[in-house]
């Protein structure tokens, strides 16, 4: 499913014919917690023990955050919820179902423990199975004694129900980090409806990035490994996990995540009890050797098909100095669109996973190693921005697509500073009359919706008699332009939504697996 169909942004090089004169810039969010994270004390009886906090979600409905947080006390395991009307200011829902201390006016959900991710999904039709939630392991009982895994659902992400028992609950999953060696593998859907990312081994005892998909939200697939690291990350580099949207939706053709780099310290190998939880049924003594203490970046990586990734190896959201409440490690989750902005989410401490601060020298959890909630907001398509390498104007041009009837383009291009000129080509590359650049009418403003016209007439034209009889034998579907565009110093182009988005014949679905 494609948020936003047309649309195609320029952060890899599937829309792009050529680059010249230009590059890519990453563009960083801008923190709304620099100095300390949200303001959310947990001063309740129920949170007296502190709690952990999840990974934000949107109700894309009622446009409302959601927020998740785990607490234990007295042995328990409680989830609670909080919501948000604007990403800043959290309030406790009064929920009324389960009792804490003689009273029901609290915040806890009736979500059984042991879960481990909860969806708003877009996909489904039922409102009461809105909400979702999968388990990160066998949790359940069956009717012959046996463990079961479960799945549940809920109308309003606070009462929940189960699924009814089927066959898919004799699979033993175990989505983060490791996971029993019969459901590693398999075949891989792109274009499932759902998708969970998370840790696994590596046969070098390191941390790399898996994939599992699912048709119904229930019956999962092999993990398979998509992300491992390479010669363009530092010696030592892991990877700890990734936010993302478990809907497996794109954004300009993109599924977008933010992926945990964890950049671990090569001078401390450190010995893991039970390693069979770690590395699935593989052998070995009762302690391996592996690295467990180093700082924890978030990354951008995309993809066009959930398998094939282009990454961005400096930090997206980079960690606070020294010292910072989020200097040690920083989880972002996935991004949000909501109120014209990108909204991410973050989890963050100041030590390193192994605890130790950043003092050279610091001794492992000296400190105690408290987590907070961080916030960051970015201009919607605002991931990589195009520009002019020096002081003339850099040429980008485009991958060609259907002239057909005509349409209208729009571009997200902060031209404040600069100026956008922009032209019409045939398929050979040449101009294509009255739609030269010297007839463009040029972008002088910071604009998200911006139009492309000529001559003060909008949009692409239809295939005329003339181009008809210059090739009698095509057909107007056959018919191809492109757009080559002048991005002037000061200049950043983020992306382009073509209109009607069809025309555009990448983008007719072609379904099919991976095996």
């Amino acid at each position: 499913m494609e948020k936003h169909p047309g649309k195609q942004l320029f952060i890899d090089d599937f829309f792009v014919e050529s680059m010249i004169g230009a590059h890519r810039v990453l563009n960083r969010p801008r923190k709304l917690t620099v100095d300390r994270p949200l303001d959310i004390p947990l001063d309740q009886p129920w949170e007296a023990e502190g709690g952990q906090f999840a990974g934000a979600i949107y109700d894309e409905e009622n446009r409302r955050f959601r927020l998740y947080y785990r607490v234990w006390i007295g042995g328990r395991e409680l989830l609670c919820a909080l919501d948000s009307d604007d990403g800043m200011h959290w309030q406790r829902p009064c929920l009324g179902l389960v009792e804490w201390e003689g009273s029901r006016e609290n915040n806890i959900t009736n979500c059984p423990p042991g879960g481990l991710s909860i969806l708003w999904d877009p996909h489904e039709e039922d409102e009461a199975y809105r909400w979702k939630r999968i388990d990160n392991k066998p949790t359940g009982t069956g009717e012959d004694g046996e463990s079961v895994w479960r799945a549940f659902h809920s109308r309003d992400g606070c009462d929940w129900q189960p699924y009814p028992p089927g066959d898919y609950g004799k699979q033993k999953m175990l989505f983060n980090f490791g996971s029993p060696a019969e459901s590693f593998g398999g075949v891989i859907d792109p274009d499932a409806p759902y998708v969970y990312y998370s840790q696994r081994g590596s046969g070098r005892r390191t941390r790399v990035l898996g994939r599992r998909d699912s048709r119904d939200f229930l019956r999962w697939s092999g993990l398979r490994t998509v992300i491992d690291q390479d010669l363009d990350d530092p010696p030592g580099t892991e990877f700890y996990a990734a936010g993302f949207d478990l809907a497996n939706r794109t954004d300009g053709g993109l599924h977008v995540l933010m992926l945990h780099a964890f950049l671990t310290d090569l001078a401390e190998p450190y010995g893991i009890d039970d390693p069979e939880q770690y590395w699935g049924a593989e052998s070995g003594p009762g302690a391996l050797p592996a690295r467990v203490d180093g700082v924890v970046d978030s990354q951008l990586a995309v993809s066009r098909d959930t398998v094939a990734w282009t990454r961005y190896r400096e930090p997206f959201i980079p960690r606070g100095e020294a010292g910072a409440w989020d200097w040690g490690m920083v989880y972002a989750d996935a991004p949000i669109l909501h109120d014209g902005q990108l909204w991410f989410f973050y989890g963050a401490c100041s030590l390193t996973h192994n605890g130790r601060a950043a003092q050279l020298g610091g001794v492992p959890y000296a400190g105690q190693k408290s987590w907070g909630k961080g916030v960051a907001v970015l201009r919607p398509d605002g991931y990589v921005g195009i520009e002019a390498d020096s002081y003339a104007p850099g040429l980008l041009t485009t991958h060609r697509f259907r002239q057909a009837a005509g349409g209208e383009v729009r571009v997200n291009v902060d031209a404040a500073a600069g100026q956008l000129c922009y032209e019409l080509l045939e398929d050979t590359g040449e101009p294509i009359p009255g739609y030269s650049v010297e007839d463009c009418d040029p972008i002088r403003e910071d604009a998200l919706d911006g139009v492309l016209s000529w001559n003060g007439s909008a949009g692409w034209p239809a295939v005329n008699e003339e181009r008809r009889r210059r090739y009698p034998d095509l057909s107007p579907m056959e018919f191809y332009v492109k757009l080559r565009f002048h991005i002037y110093p000061g200049t950043k182009l983020y992306s382009i939504t073509l209109d009607p988005p069809e025309v555009a014949m990448w983008q007719v679905a072609v379904p099919g697996r991976i095996d």
